[in-house]
């Protein structure tokens, strides 16, 4: 399956194109690896999108036409490249933020707005339509303490359900690619709390925490889920041992908290 960046290209243009049709829709801006030149189609690669919409329109049935087009353009390419889903209407982006929503996955956009603008302000491209990144205000710390309460409380309201048992076990015993996942994203998140500054690459996060975090428990970790993540055919069966008992000792308690 071609996943190449080339691919990626061709597959956001396709996107695009009929993107264009719907009216609603007022900017699409790619972020990640695909606009920071660290995009490699290895596993967990993908196209990451923040769509912003019209405030006149319905929120809910804006994010459902897209998130149509979007497993439209997935089934068309033979899903090689997973397209984000990500959709705010401009009001969603002014601070001070509104929470008066429902804790739902629908609006999981919602809870994460900080991740998401921390993302489109450190390395957003405008793909289609305005150019609206200047205009959108930095997150602070207050938005990002928030945003974490917002999915802790989403989380408890799953307690009881066997998806929530589920993702209790997955974070227990992951694979090697999901607590790739786990570590990079974690390490994204703790590195704005313990330093102030964002970084919104899971490439460059590595380079950031080993120069301010030093000392962070889990840099070994963190090391080898990052070559794991950028070069997997240069990890050992030794490395995933190590991966495994490191991540016992650092993650599993830490994943009781969620």
């Amino acid at each position: 399956m071609d996943r190449s960046k080339k691919r990626a290209f061709e597959i956001l243009q396709m996107y695009v194109d009929q993107a264009k049709k719907m009216e609603f829709i007022k900017s699409i801006i790619l972020v990640g690896s695909l606009s920071d030149d660290t995009y490699t189609g290895n596993a967990g690669s993908d196209i990451d999108l923040v769509h912003i919409v019209s405030d006149e329109e319905d929120y809910a049935r804006e994010k459902e036409q897209i998130i149509g087009l979007i497993c439209k353009i997935e089934e068309e390419t033979e899903n090689a490249i997973p397209i984000a889903r990500i959709v705010y209407q401009e009001k969603h982006l002014i601070r001070p933020y509104d929470y008066n929503f429902t804790l739902s996955p629908e609006n999981r956009d919602l809870m994460q707005r900080p991740i998401e603008v921390f993302r489109i302000l450190d390395s957003g491209v405008t793909v289609y339509g305005e150019e609206m990144i200047e205009s959108i205000e930095r997150p602070d710390r207050r938005d990002v303490e928030m945003s974490e309460k917002l999915d802790q409380e989403f989380l408890e309201t799953l307690k009881d359900t066997d998806w929530y048992k589920g993702y209790m076990e997955m974070r227990d015993r992951p694979t090697i690619r999901i607590m790739t996942q786990i570590v990079l994203t974690t390490a994204l998140s703790e590195y704005y709390f313990y330093t102030g500054n964002s970084c919104s690459s899971k490439y460059r996060i590595l380079e950031c925490v080993e120069r301010e975090l030093p000392g962070l428990q889990y840099l070994n970790l963190l090391r080898l889920c990052h070559k794991n993540r950028f070069s997997p055919s240069e990890i050992t069966p030794a490395d995933r041992e190590l991966m495994e008992r490191e991540y016992q000792t650092c993650f599993k308690t830490r994943s009781r908290d969620w």
